[in-house]
């Protein structure tokens, strides 16, 4: 066996142990939102005992070229600031409407059998839900450390940061990942 081909065994045993010995669970602490009124009659979001629910009226239909900045952020001196891990923007309609597996489409998924959220777009204007779901510790991803987050969603049209911006809703959820 070749030196590339060595390596490659030896990483991917490493990275399944890891995966079999950094077990964790993830717990929703609290949550916060911000809403457009142009897009939304009503938008709630509520943690309680580790389980999120949202609760939101829709006035018009989500449309192609929804987009999400989702930025992860651990705290590393016990909640007084957070850094940012990684942050990517994503497609929402791509995601929701995909039949290829990646982190963002298994959180989806997982909110399918808690809510009545559409898999296609465009959504209708209407009233749609989130209850009592909480993420389960196989959609945690293995690499992330124990610790204290902050995990953001600014959803918009348009370029962000930019003119052309058409804010949609902001979220923002802190948890805790703790190690069994």
């Amino acid at each position: 066996m070749d030196m590339l081909k060595v390596f490659t065994v030896g990483l991917l045993l490493f990275v399944h142990e890891l995966r079999i010995t950094n077990a964790s669970s993830f717990i929703f602490q609290a949550g916060k939102s911000k809403f457009s009124t142009t897009h939304f009659e009503n938008f709630t979001l509520e943690i309680k005992n580790n389980t999120l629910y949202m609760d939101m009226t829709t006035l018009k239909s989500v449309h192609r070229g929804l987009k999400v900045l989702i930025d992860t952020q651990i705290s590393l001196d016990k909640g007084k600031s957070y850094q940012r891990l990684f942050a990517h923007i994503l497609d929402t309609c791509a995601v929701v409407s995909s039949v290829r597996a990646n982190i963002f489409k298994s959180w989806f998924d997982s909110m399918l059998e808690h809510g009545n959220f559409m898999v296609n777009c465009p959504v209708p204007a209407g009233h749609y839900f989130l209850h009592d779901w909480k993420l389960d510790s196989q959609l945690v991803p293995h690499y992330l450390l124990p610790g204290e987050y902050c995990i953001t969603a600014h959803f918009f049209y348009g370029k962000h940061k930019s003119k052309q911006e058409d804010f949609f809703l902001d979220l923002e959820v802190y948890a805790l990942l703790k190690a069994t």
